[in-house]
């Protein structure tokens, strides 16, 4: 019982760091077009999506880690979790001296690669560098850290430093504007922001678990190399599409593509919130063998998650392309109304929050290698077919490669769970998730273009359509939980996540 409430807790601060991180989010975006324009705010972006190709060597080791640390946490192994924890340690030291020398590449010839030209080089050579800093931290002990902090279900703690970072570096971001600060200075000042984080982490695991000192050596991390395929497509899926904008299109290109990913990738955020240490506690009950409080938790979470991204998903597009004229107004160097785009980029980060359930069990269960094909093909799919489309129209061609790819990861995963964890029919699960799907296609561009010639001058007018339209979203999500999930959804009701460990 216990765990569960933690579990409870876990999903609540998810929620709350989701929702801080999407006002944050959305803020920030404005505030540096508005003061540094289009350019430089993909400048930016692209040179962060650059840098972040150098995860592609962590291989997905987090989450290989996580899978390692369930048994021994869940055992009191110390010496166990101190060897894996070690393990992690000592892998991403090496990354860290390669993504030195990664970065040092970037910052030579990101100029050239880019075609800049709203900055001399030097200045994008410290631009570089400057983005780069937190991400360094990061390698240099605080992922082996905030691993074993969430593996522990301590992710209430990592989420309550990550609030709390993310106030901060907005605060300062705007201070930084107001005083006129160029570019340069203000992601400075954010990544030192950041690098706290590590700090705290490596603070709290040094006093809290007084982990026994052992050596790593004869610690094998098993599946490391099949998360690596895992990691790969979850990598593409996030960065893939602004890396293509930059080579083929351009810059305002990746400034649009950036600010409509921030809105609907924020709405994935919150939506997978309430799955926020589930995974974690889903590793212990597997752990220990108790199939019947797993199967009563899972039941309840994924009808929830479903429900939840049905109406977040929804309202987003039906209310999405109003919301980017009153947030981009008086911005004019790029053309940011992008309806069928928009459309296409947040089915795809829909369905791969509808599939998270059927993602999580086998992470929990450790059984990344009988899965590995699903990302395989998705990272195949997502880059080729995203390299035909990009020709034909460079953002729909982009979501539409994205899309296609998050289907066959989807279709991929729920036929293995279903299979061989929750050895349970297909077809009436398929059936759910193809009905949801339709459901919130159906919502969001009939509701899209029913509210395209409404007036909304001002936020305010917005907000209060935002309201009439969550009402009749989450009146057409409840019909169809009623008819689709009509035990999941009266469980649910009844005692939210609560499945006993006895």
């Amino acid at each position: 019982m216990a765990k569960m409430h933690k579990s409870k807790l876990n999903v609540l601060t998810t929620l709350m760091k989701q929702i801080v991180a999407t006002l944050c989010g959305i803020l920030l975006p404005r505030v540096l077009i508005g003061a540094f324009g289009s350019v430089v705010y993909g400048a930016t972006t692209s040179i962060a999506q650059f840098l972040s190709y150098i995860s592609l060597l962590e291989g997905g080791i987090g989450r290989v880690a996580r899978g390692a640390l369930y048994g021994p946490l869940a055992n009191g192994d110390k010496t166990q979790v101190s060897r894996i924890h070690q393990a992690i340690r000592r892998f991403f030291l090496k990354i860290a001296g390669l993504f030195l020398i990664y970065t040092l590449v970037i910052a030579v010839f990101y100029h050239d690669i880019a075609e800049v030209t709203v900055f001399e080089r030097p200045f994008t050579f410290g631009l570089v560098i400057a983005i780069s800093l937190s991400t360094m931290a990061n390698y240099l002990g605080g992922i082996a850290d905030l691993t074993l902090m969430n593996a522990d279900q301590k992710q209430y703690l990592t989420n309550a430093v990550m609030m709390i970072t993310n106030v901060l570096n907005m605060l300062l971001v705007v201070v930084l504007v107001w005083m006129d600060a160029n570019i340069l200075v203000v992601k400075l000042a954010s990544a030192l922001v950041f690098v706290t984080r590590r700090v705290f982490y490596t603070g709290y695991v040094r006093k809290h678990y007084r982990l026994p000192k052992v050596s790593a050596d004869g610690c094998q991390l098993e599946q490391k190399w099949t998360g690596m395929g895992q990691h790969i497509a979850y990598f593409l899926h996030t960065n893939t599409d602004i890396i293509l904008l930059t080579l083929f299109a351009d810059l305002k290109l990746v400034a649009v593509y950036a600010v409509y990913h921030l809105v609907i990738r924020s709405i994935w955020d919150i939506s997978s919130s309430f799955a926020g240490g589930m995974e974690a506690a889903f590793g212990e009950l597997i752990a220990k063998q108790q199939t019947e409080a797993l199967n009563r938790s899972y039941r309840k979470y994924g009808t929830m998650l479903t429900l939840v991204a049905m109406v977040l998903f929804g309202c987003t597009g039906v209310l999405i392309i109003p919301f980017i004229r009153l947030y981009m107004a008086g911005v004019t160097d790029a053309n940011y109304i992008q309806p069928v785009f928009a459309l296409l980029l947040l089915l795809s980060e829909a369905i791969n929050c509808l599939v998270l359930p059927y993602t999580t069990l086998p992470i929990s269960a450790n059984q990344l290698k009988q899965t590995r094909w699903g990302s395989y093909g998705e990272a195949i799919l997502n880059v080729g077919l995203s390299l035909i489309l990009i020709q034909w129209n460079p953002l729909i061609g982009v979501a539409l490669g994205t899309l296609m790819a998050t289907l066959f990861k989807a279709l991929f995963y729920m036929n293995y769970t279903v299979k061989h964890i929750l050895k349970c029919r297909l077809l009436p699960v398929l059936g759910r998730f193809l009905g949801a799907a339709g459901v919130l296609m159906a919502v969001s561009g009939g509701g899209m273009t029913l509210l395209w010639n409404v007036p909304m001058d001002n936020f305010f007018v917005w907000v209060l359509w935002a309201v009439v339209v969550f009402a009749a979203v989450a009146a057409v999500v409840l019909l169809f939980a009623l008819v689709t999930h009509p035990k999941e959804l009266k469980a649910m009701l009844k005692s939210p996540l609560s499945g006993r460990t006895r």
